[in-house]
């Protein structure tokens, strides 16, 4: 026994010697092996757990027009970059589907007198960077629009407002003077203090934050979704790529557009009225025919809103009244201008025209009037029809289609117009100064009308607190105003999105504004593959 023994262990040294080399190694190996197992395998597990959700996680993709910038709410002029930023920023109200204000990052808010407004601030708010969002990031972003330097289209909503901190989640507005659509102006989307616009990115509160910004897209992402924005040099490109299926959805489209990609089957349509946009018709109250009041009512007594609604298609609200949009107060009223090719014809004879060859003419002088659009489908469309209805009256008429820049740059800031149709965005509240009061002449109000009457009703509205007076006013100020015809509301337009049939669980009741379309999107349904 003692002899095996012996022999074993000889025989275990000469085989230590003979292959200690590789005993060596299989030591070592077996080291990493248990530093691998005990130490880098849980630090690396939570980033593959993580790396397989991200690839796991539904991808949405949505055409869109124009070149990616980075979203900031105080610089945003399109409605796509508002659109993206309203995914990312998130202000202290926002408005429902009524276009009732609500709170939003403010818990609540009160007024605590005529010119003064306290906001309570939610609490455990944090910026998509882990920063707590406090009332000195509001105050901050108020400033940036208060700044001389700044040029935005925020540039008046706080002028001469001052913003006071009173703790980290209570902020007072003070107001010079009563406005009482106030809480509508809070709804832009606050700024975080901690990230100068020298060194900016956009860090926001929102439901979505920012994964990345390229040359053709927008990648923005949460625990449900990566959803893209892919950016197209024009809309016939961003078509083609829905129709082959390319991107998941497309927006904004007129009635003409959609009617031709529904014919492929691939899409679903989904479809909500513009309740804050009407399809309106501006007359150049400074122009030299339209000056006379008489020449603007005759042209809208010549419009067939009710033919018209069926030559544009898909129409379902139509401004008949040719009120103002939600003046409640007037909804009863009757037509101010009902179709009338009579009515129309006494109103230019009254402005001393006379029809000579099937033309009106003033000494010697034709009724010659253009109409300006930008070269959109469904503004063609209306534009067509103004001029067919025009002319069946004796207005010799053209049609001209312009750029969207030329539009924005040239044509309305310059007034270089006679007749311009568009749509016009409409505060939820009733509120019109911007749109009608003659200090705005050279801004919002593209009519240029001017009119002491209007102007004092429309300063002593804004100022009441009292909502049944102010419609009361808001009624009278409609009465007049029609009379004056320096426009014609023609309906309010569908915002209409068609998307892929692979996509499924889209929600489309709670719509106020187009960046509401996302608003279901935990309940969304996405195949994996786009093709």
């Amino acid at each position: 026994m003692l002899k095996k023994i012996r022999f074993y262990v000889a025989f275990l040294r000469v085989s230590l010697r003979r292959n200690q080399k590789k005993i060596a190694g299989a030591i070592v190996l077996l080291i990493l092996l248990t530093f691998f197992l005990k130490i880098l395998i849980p630090s690396i597990t939570p980033k593959i757990a993580a790396a397989y959700m991200e690839s796991r996680k539904p991808i949405f993709i949505e055409g869109v027009v124009g070149t990616p910038t980075y979203p900031n709410p105080l610089f945003d002029s399109t409605e796509t970059a508002k659109d993206i930023s309203s995914l990312i920023f998130r202000g202290l109200t926002k408005v429902d589907s009524k276009g009732e204000v609500q709170p939003d990052l403010a818990e609540s808010f009160q007024r605590i007198s005529e010119t003064e407004y306290l906001f309570y601030l939610r609490r455990n708010i944090f910026w998509h960077d882990g920063r707590k969002f406090s009332s000195d990031d509001v105050v901050y972003t108020i400033g940036l629009t208060q700044e001389p330097s700044y040029q935005g289209p925020l540039a008046t909503n706080f002028k001469d407002v001052q913003v006071e901190k009173i703790n980290d989640y209570q902020v007072k507005f003070k107001l010079q003077e009563p406005f009482s659509p106030f809480p509508y102006v809070t709804t832009v989307g606050i700024m975080p203090k901690h990230i100068s616009l020298k060194k900016y990115k956009p860090v926001g509160t929102g439901p979505f934050s920012v994964k990345k910004i390229d040359k053709d897209k927008v990648v923005l992402t949460n625990s449900n979704l990566n959803l893209i924005f892919k950016f197209f040099r024009n809309i016939n490109e961003a078509k083609l790529s829905l129709k082959l299926g390319q991107i998941h959805a497309l927006g904004g489209l007129s009635p003409q557009e959609v009617e031709r990609l529904e014919q492929f089957g691939t899409t679903k349509t989904y479809r909500h009225t513009f309740l804050f946009r009407a399809a309106t018709v501006f007359f150049n109250t400074k122009a030299s025919f339209l000056q006379e009041k008489n020449v603007r009512q005759a042209l809208s007594y010549a419009i067939d809103k009710e033919a018209l609604r069926k030559s544009i298609g898909g129409v379902t609200s139509v401004s008949a009244k040719n009120q103002l949009p939600l003046v409640t107060s007037v909804d009863n009223a009757k037509e101010r201008y009902p179709y009338s090719l009579e009515e129309a014809k006494k109103k230019l004879e009254t402005a001393s025209f006379k029809l000579e060859n099937g033309i009106w003419q003033k000494e010697d002088e034709k009724l010659y009037l253009t109409i300006t659009n930008v070269g959109d489908p469904e503004l063609n469309s209306i534009s067509n029809f103004l001029k067919e209805a025009w002319i069946n009256l004796g207005v010799a008429v053209e049609t001209k289609n312009v750029s969207s820049e030329t539009m924005r740059k040239e044509i309305v800031p310059n007034r270089n117009f006679e007749v311009l149709v568009n749509f016009q965005e409409i505060s939820p509240d009733s509120d019109q100064y911007v749109l009608w009061h003659t200090t705005q002449a050279q801004k919002s109000n593209i009519t240029g009308i001017s009119k002491s009457g209007l102007d004092k009703i429309l300063e002593d509205a804004r100022k009441s607190s009292d909502q049944k007076e102010r419609n009361e006013k808001y009624r009278l100020f409609t009465t007049l105003l029609s009379d004056e015809a320096p426009a014609i509301f023609l309906y309010y337009p569908q915002y209409t999105w068609l998307v892929s049939k692979k996509v499924t669980g889209i929600d489309f009741s709670d719509f106020a504004l187009p960046c509401n379309r996302f608003n279901s999107f935990k309940g969304w349904n996405i195949e994996r593959k786009i093709f």
